[in-house]
């Protein structure tokens, strides 16, 4: 078969607004399952639209988004089915948990509901071989005789399985420059918080049974409410389950193939790095977020790996990591992660400043010590945390926005890099699903933290001035971008010279800010990597 997958997450209405450098694991994990069954060509959303007539010439698309990519999902189906597209769609991802109403509006011919792993390799080998019933793949969903259908409810991955699994890393053909991305590395799957928000809604109540803080990790898995795992406003533990971490010889093997490829920026994934083998910890599934500490020989063990790679080890890779719950830094973990990872940033969520409304409502044990704590840990071992804040959260009270502010205070004089403050929106599979955004009930109090957010960003941002960056350069346009090597604000370039830059590496100078983003001026070019793009 001739295969077509397309990366269409964080596209929302056909367009991406941030993160323009980001590479997510999930597409590249279906296109090298898909491999077993055809010719698979690898496209990004943008470059599925203009190449339109070439991905109608295949015989399957299959297309991962999220929730909020629903908009530019159907531009791209309507658009494929208008150029007499007669194959295949098949989508999945995040979105999935929507199939319902993506077949009812859609014509789109399969949903694989939740990890692709089982239910589409099973799918495609139906399809291939032309034999057997799509009726008995689970965690499929399709339309027939007018009504959706869904065989199961949606399955797990074993962590064996996923170690069988190899990735598509011919990240050239794809991206003409793929230096200048941060390609995702999957190496944990699933979240240990199996805590839940104790709410009394019209579709959850809470009965206060404390299953979900047992002691007995096992017991922590169901909830006689019905009331979906993790934290309210987040699908990650009701989707993936509980923590699988990859072996480390299969991520290394992974980051290998990619930098062969032209990669020169990898993140390695996961809904918190610090989960990394911690499962191997207890005998139970793993769904306390703060017990035990962190698996710290794991974790070791991965970055060794990982720095036995010429590239890395000389430099010319840069490895970062993503987000980390507060509660497991400790001082060791700290040590551990400065002495791979100095320079790079690092993700913490602390949502509110309230301890009570986050263990509580929002079904998340992580309190401000934990992140200030954390915090300063990071900053004196070499890395650079940023803390996310959300607004708009359902149940939120006038004390949570206090306290909400005078937490920014506290985070401004501990020399975190940036505050990330985002407005809340309800996500499928979760337990505030049917909650919408409150921002006019404290409207006065979002104001004040929205403006103390951005005064220290701002002054943050001000300390660039002057300061000089590395940046892989792009060219889009008559604009020239710099993306920051180990991740940062995105550079403006200003004044650029004439001649090739794109995939090239330079220095650049800091000399104004903006709110998203800084300008700068380039002073040197330090290497331009040749591409071999295929198309």
């Amino acid at each position: 078969m001739r295969i077509c997958v397309v990366d269409a997450l964080a596209r929302s209405t056909g367009s991406r607004y941030t993160t323009f450098d980001v590479v997510g694991a999930g597409p590249r994990v279906v296109a090298g399952l898909a491999e077993k069954y055809g010719e698979v060509h690898f496209y990004t959303y943008e470059k599925a639209l203009k190449s339109i007539n070439d991905v109608s010439s295949k015989d399957l698309v299959l297309i991962s988004a999220m929730s909020s990519d629903y908009v530019a999902l159907k531009k791209l189906v309507l658009k494929l089915r208008a150029r007499g597209f007669a194959g295949k769609i098949i989508v999945g991802g995040p979105i999935s948990f929507e199939y319902h109403r993506i077949l009812l509006e859609l014509p789109v011919n399969y949903i694989v509901v939740g990890e692709a792993e089982i239910p589409l390799d099973r799918l495609l080998s139906i399809l291939a071989s032309g034999h057997g019933d799509v009726r008995r793949v689970p965690a499929l969903a399709f339309s027939e005789g007018g009504l959706v259908k869904l065989t199961t409810r949606h399955i797990h991955t074993p962590v064996e399985l996923l170690n069988t699994i190899k990735p598509w890393t011919r990240v050239r053909e794809a991206f003409e420059y793929p230096q200048i991305y941060r390609f995702y590395v999957e190496v944990v799957r699933g979240c240990s918080n199996f805590q839940r928000p104790r709410i009394f809604t019209e579709n959850y109540k809470c009965i206060g049974c404390d299953k979900c803080t047992s002691s007995r990790l096992q017991d922590r898995l169901s909830c006689p409410a019905g009331i979906p795992p993790g934290c309210g406003f987040c699908s990650v533990p009701y989707l993936f389950g509980p923590p699988r971490s990859r072996d480390p010889r299969v991520i290394k093997t992974e980051i290998e193939e990619l930098v062969q490829h032209g990669a020169r920026r990898i993140v390695l994934s996961a809904p918190d790095f610090l989960d990394y083998m911690r499962e191997r910890l207890v005998k139970e599934p793993l769904t306390d977020p703060c017990n035990p500490p962190p698996n710290k020989d794991g974790i070791e063990a991965l970055l060794n790996e990982i720095w036995s790679i010429e590239e890395v080890k000389r430099g010319e890779v840069v490895i970062m990591i993503e987000n980390i719950k507060a509660c497991l830094v400790d001082e060791e973990v700290g040590k551990i992660l400065g002495k791979y990872l100095k320079g790079t940033t690092v993700h913490i969520g602390l949502e509110t400043g309230c301890d009570w409304f986050n263990e509580k409502i929002l079904g998340k044990p992580i309190h401000l010590e934990h992140v200030v704590k954390a915090s300063k840990i990071l900053v004196e071992n070499g890395l650079r945390p940023y803390v996310y804040l959300m607004y708009g959260l359902p149940f939120a009270t006038r004390e949570v926005y206090e306290e909400t502010d005078k937490a920014i205070k506290t985070l401004s004089s501990i020399g975190i890099e940036k505050i990330t403050l985002y407005k809340y929106m309800p996500l499928p599979a979760t337990a505030f699903e049917h909650l919408k955004p409150d921002i006019e009930t404290h409207r006065d109090l979002i104001r004040r933290i929205k403006v103390l957010t951005e005064r220290y960003n701002t002054a943050l941002k001000r300390k660039l001035l002057g300061s000089k960056i590395e940046v892989w350069l792009f060219k889009s346009g008559n604009r020239v971008y710099g993306y920051p090597v180990k991740h940062g604000p995105v550079v403006f370039v200003e004044n650029p010279p004439r001649g090739k830059l794109s995939g090239c590496k330079g220095v650049v100078k800091v000399v104004d800010i903006e709110a998203r983003y800084v300008r700068g001026v380039l002073i040197s070019i330090l290497e331009c990597l040749e591409t071999a793009h295929s198309g």
